[in-house]
């Protein structure tokens, strides 16, 4: 910088006459040296650029010095300040600038016209013909949050990104209305060029915020709001090509500052991109993936029309790798949901208080009221019994009266899963964790989390699981198939068998430890055969259920039929007794239920006989024809050849030969 000091020796020192005086010289040097020139008071710390406003406001009277200033120290800014300095102190002969009336009428009109701008509620601002700033009032200084001695003398557009005063020197033309960003401000803004005898003398702007007018700001905060906290990268483009506006996940994501983007031609920043393409067609784009710096993005971008006039482009984009982690998490709430809406579904008709219970036998009770308070705790349950005594309906009654009851309840029938496949189900697996794993998959104790898992047929789960499981229920954690983070979960256990647990563990097959965690309140559900009082309660209560379900009329059932009921040992237990009721529903031609509608293995001969096997006229058969029924008996009650060699004693393929050799028809045995 180069600088001389001068003393003003003009009466009553630097008034309107003379100010102007000073920047008409000050003109002709910055044409002839191409500098800037500025001026102060000493002994203040602002310096300003020469111009009417500036000069008359620093109210330099006579004899007082100031200084004079060029930021090029070359030989043209000395020549420039030396050139001003002499003409000041030199040139300018007091006689001929003395403060006449007119003066002050004209200075009392400038500082007045200088206390109105500064005054009224909107933004102005004046640039000279080399676009720098010559005046800014407070309330364009306010919404910038700068002071004056960083913006005058400045270019407007270092100040302002988004300026298009510049243009309207170049072009001298009007505009009204227009709306522009100034930083985290939208404003509307009027522009237009400051001219006297057909010359431009420099360019002004008048704006407001536009939240500031009436009804709008509350709209206008609302807008800012969304914009600001979208998660989605959102980037205005105004009529002009040029950049105006990114919101803070915008600059956040691509680790730029919105005032080096700001005002920024789009040719230069992305000359090629999805927006320039909008920009130049008018046309919309929709979700395009596309990369920008490296990253995967997929972008909406469409011009923006306000009257069918074109005001710019919009684009808002999401990274794909978000996308991606979301649909993930959207999978996993749609395994679950897919999950509960199952056993929603299979539970819908299932009785699960302990008043819903039929049955009024003495062992039936006791059950009853251990499963009672069983449900006032937490500790593990095992229900024990044979196949189709209700077990699962006792768990089910056990964690509706729980204090869990408002959180999920998880069947796992453990002899249904393979055994390869028993640990995916129950600790889940990680996306890629083996060949298929497309995706991750919650296991059932993390669906149950908070909650009670019932563990059916618990007898059958393979040693190597019975070690994990015995974790689960000591430490309450586990790892997912494929994960590397241990889970915590608070999970209840239920578990159920039909099976002699302390026979497998002399063998064995059953770990003694683990037995004795899931053992800690036993309940044991008695076989029907050993309650037949309550079989009469059972048969009038399915007989309802099922009739309703079926919409057929069903008013009760004759003697002899329940005769028949009653003396059957019902290996199958309740399930069993259901299905027969059911059965008998369906082959009932009136409205009361006949021993003609039951099934022959029930009202045969040999079920009212004490002998295992009755003669026909006394007479003993062939083994073939003994052999020919027990088959067709088994295969009739079982269904599956598998089922009914575990009931024979024989293997599933015996069965299956067997079968083959009688002519006997496995679908309608």
């Amino acid at each position: 910088m180069y600088k001389r000091n001068i003393k003003i020796n003009i009466k009553n020192g630097i008034h309107t006459r003379v100010a102007a005086t000073i920047v008409h010289k000050a003109s002709e040097l910055k044409a002839k040296y191409n500098v800037e020139l500025h001026i102060k008071k000493l002994n203040t710390h602002e310096s300003i650029a020469v111009s009417m406003l500036a000069l008359i406001s620093l109210k330099v009277e006579e004899n007082e010095e100031i200084e004079v200033s060029c930021l090029d120290s070359s030989a043209k800014g000395k020549k420039a300040v030396d050139e001003l300095c002499s003409f000041i102190s030199k040139e300018l002969k007091p006689v001929n600038f003395s403060m006449t009336k007119i003066d002050a009428i004209l200075e009392e009109n400038t500082i007045a016209n200088k206390q109105i701008i500064e005054s009224i509620p909107v933004g102005v601002i004046v640039i000279d013909t080399n676009c720098k700033i010559t005046t800014m009032n407070k309330y364009a200084l306010n919404l910038i949050n700068k002071e004056p001695k960083n913006v005058i003398g400045m270019f407007v557009k270092d100040i302002i990104p988004t300026s298009d005063l510049p243009y309207i020197i170049h072009s001298k033309e009007n505009q009204y209305g227009k709306i522009q960003h100034i930083y985290n401000n939208i404003v509307i803004v009027n522009r237009s060029p400051i001219i006297s005898d057909n010359k431009v003398l420099g360019a002004v702007g008048i704006f407001q915020d536009i939240s500031e007018l009436v009804g709008m700001k509350e709209l206008n905060e609302k807008f800012k709001k969304i914009l600001e906290t979208s998660h989605e990268l959102i980037c205005f483009v105004d009529e002009n090509r040029k950049i105006s506006y990114i919101n803070p996940s915008y600059e956040k994501y691509f680790d730029i500052d919105s005032e080096s983007i700001l005002g920024k031609d789009l040719m230069d920043i992305s000359f090629n991109g999805l927006r320039m393409k909008v920009y130049n067609s008018k046309i919309k784009l929709q979700d395009i993936v596309h990369q920008k710096k490296d990253v995967n993005i997929i972008s909406t971008v469409q011009p923006l029309f306000i009257d069918n006039s074109f005001k710019g482009v919009i684009s808002i984009s999401k990274p794909v790798d978000e996308i991606k982690s979301l649909m993930k998490k959207l999978e996993n709430f749609e395994e679950e949901l897919n999950y509960y809406k199952e056993e929603l579904k299979r539970h819908t008709s299932l009785n699960s208080s302990f008043s819903n219970i039929i049955g009024h036998s003495t062992s039936l009770k006791e059950c009853l009221v251990i499963a009672d308070k069983a449900s006032r705790s937490s500790s593990t349950v095992l229900i024990r019994g044979e196949s189709g005594t209700g077990k699962e309906l006792i768990a089910k009654a056990i964690h509706n009266n729980s204090r869990r009851k408002n959180k999920p309840f998880v069947r796992v029938n453990c002899a249904a899963i393979p055994e390869n496949l028993l640990e995916s189900e129950l600790f889940g697996y990680e996306k890629g964790a083996f060949t298929g794993a497309l995706k991750s998959k919650p296991g059932k104790f993390l669906i149950a989390n908070g909650g009670t898992i019932f563990l059916d047929e618990i007898g059958d789960i393979p040693p190597s699981m019975q070690v994990k499981l015995l974790r689960v229920i000591q430490e309450k954690e586990f790892e997912s198939i494929g994960g590397i983070n241990t889970k915590k979960v608070d999970v209840r256990i239920l578990a159920a068998t039909n099976k002699n647990l302390e026979e497998m563990m002399q063998k064995e097959e059953f770990r003694e430890d683990l037995y004795y965690r899931l053992n800690v309140i036993s309940i044991y559900l008695p076989p029907l055969r050993d309650r037949k009082e309550d079989i009469n309660s059972l048969v009038e209560h399915f007989m309802k259920k099922i009739s309703s379900k079926m919409n057929k009329k069903i008013i009760g059932i004759n003697p002899d039929a329940l005769t028949y009921i009653q003396s059957y040992h019902w290996p199958g237990n309740i399930r069993e007794l259901e299905n027969i009721i059911e059965r008998a529903i369906n082959m009932c031609d009136g409205e009361v239920l006949t021993s003609k509608d039951l099934p022959f293995y029930i009202t045969n001969n040999f079920s009212k006989s004490n002998n295992l096997i009755n003669l026909v006229d006394e007479e003993i058969l062939p083994m073939e024809e003994y052999e020919k029924e027990i088959i067709r008996l088994a295969m009739k009650k079982y269904k599956s050849y598998n089922k009914a060699g575990k009931a024979l004693g024989l293997t599933h393929r015996t069965v299956s030969l067997k079968c083959k050799k009688y002519g006997i028809n496995t679908d309608n045995s």
